[in-house]
């Protein structure tokens, strides 16, 4: 894992083809004295060095992201589990901001987050979203696998969304359920 990956070897390959077109093009245009074979390819060689030590220096930051979110979830659970008393208070702090908004600022509210999270535009953010997490954690992306998992997660939030807005909504809120159900879309 702290190895240099496939999809890393590829790119040092792509950088290393280019530095070598601009050791040329530095001789041709007489910017840099012309190189023998074997200082071309020592040059060559450090910069290859140099990549991999880059590649192998960035699978170290992704293999330390690892530890760091679990110190990060276990200390955060921790601190949550032995201040219930303050957790409570955030939560009913959230409960009383989320009762002073007027019913149609809920509706408006519920319409924009599921939208921004599910709309029709939002396949790209989500391929983004899937690639940076697993660019974090130092993982492969697989293509295949995130375009399953966009086919599949943004869809199923979708389902338990309306479900949550059609059936659970209306005994909590009746009001923000009619509102829905006015503009209601899909």
């Amino acid at each position: 894992m702290l190895d240099v990956r496939r999809s890393q070897k590829i790119q040092m390959i792509k950088d290393l083809n280019i530095e070598k077109a601009r050791f040329r093009f530095e001789v041709e245009i007489g910017k840099s004295p012309p190189l023998s074979d074997e200082e071309f390819w020592s040059e060559l060689r450090e910069k290859a060095v140099e990549l991999r030590d880059e590649w192998r220096l960035e699978n170290r930051q992704a293999f330390a992201n690892i530890w760091s979110d679990m110190v990060y979830g276990v200390a955060l659970f921790l601190l949550m589990y032995f201040n219930q008393s303050k957790v409570a208070m955030i939560k009913f702090t959230g409960y009383k901001l989320l009762n002073n908004i007027s019913d149609s600022g809920k509706a408006f509210l519920i319409i924009l987050v599921s939208d921004i999270l599910l709309g029709y535009h939002s396949e790209a953010g989500w391929h983004s979203l899937v690639e940076i997490i697993l660019d974090h954690y130092g993982l492969e992306t697989d293509q295949a696998a995130v375009t399953f998992f966009v086919c599949l997660v943004p869809v199923a939030l979708d389902v338990f969304i309306k479900f949550w807005v059609y059936k659970y909504l209306p005994r909590l809120s009746p009001s923000v359920g009619n509102i829905l159900d006015e503009i209601r879309r899909h």
